[in-house]
């Protein structure tokens, strides 16, 4: 099946693309509703630039299985060959410093996506990681990128004043639904009262 044409996003892509040019660790945080186009960014700008990237996409499970799943994604990126099945670090501090190691020697993305789904489950992982960008990840050539689509969770506990994250992001992106404007481009045969239609029942939310 091919991939869907990517359409506009342009000040968001140039975002990442200053980002990543600074050459120093950036911590980005990316937050929108569900659906709003948030992975398709990420993964198109990679897919683009060619960047080389760590995309880890945390799933509604146990921390245990959580760590394991981040922990064989960084074993298998590194290229050593492929973890075991039952392969962990012990703990969040020793994934993330291996991550710090990986980077010290050369320029990488490392995804965080779907965060929030991190919070319940270990509530401390906010503060391991601003432990960890404070004392570690900052010094590499890391580009961390965070992401989450419950904006009430990321506004709470990641960008909120007394979150551990807050004042280390180097960029915030609250992606937004696209707007009407762009309906031109998905649909170039519509006549514009077809398309205000369409965008009345589907707003700016691409993946509808």
């Amino acid at each position: 099946m091919p991939t869907p044409t990517f359409i506009a996003r342009e000040r968001e892509l140039a975002l990442l693309h200053k980002e990543w040019e600074t050459q120093n660790a950036c911590l980005l945080i990316l937050y929108g509703r569900r659906r709003v186009g948030k992975t398709r960014l990420l993964t198109h700008w990679i897919e683009k630039t060619g960047h080389r990237a760590l995309y880890w996409v945390a799933a509604p499970t146990s921390t245990k299985n959580q760590l394991r799943s981040f922990s064989q994604a960084l074993f298998n990126f590194e290229g050593s060959g492929v973890a075991a099945d039952n392969f962990s670090y012990q703990n969040w501090e020793q994934a993330f410093e291996q991550a710090a190691r990986m980077a010290e020697s050369e320029r990488l993305v490392l995804v965080l996506d779907e965060f929030t789904y991190l919070l319940p489950h270990e509530p401390g992982i906010a503060g391991i990681l601003q432990n960890a960008w404070d004392h570690r990840l900052k010094n590499t050539n890391i580009f961390v990128i965070v992401t989450g689509s419950h904006i009430g969770m990321m506004e709470r506990d990641v960008l909120a004043p007394r979150a551990p994250l807050y004042g280390r992001a180097t960029s915030l992106l609250h992606l937004q639904p696209l707007p009407f404007a762009n309906t031109r481009s998905f649909f170039p045969k519509y006549r514009p009262d077809e398309r205000v239609a369409v965008y009345s029942m589907l707003g700016g939310v691409p993946a509808y």
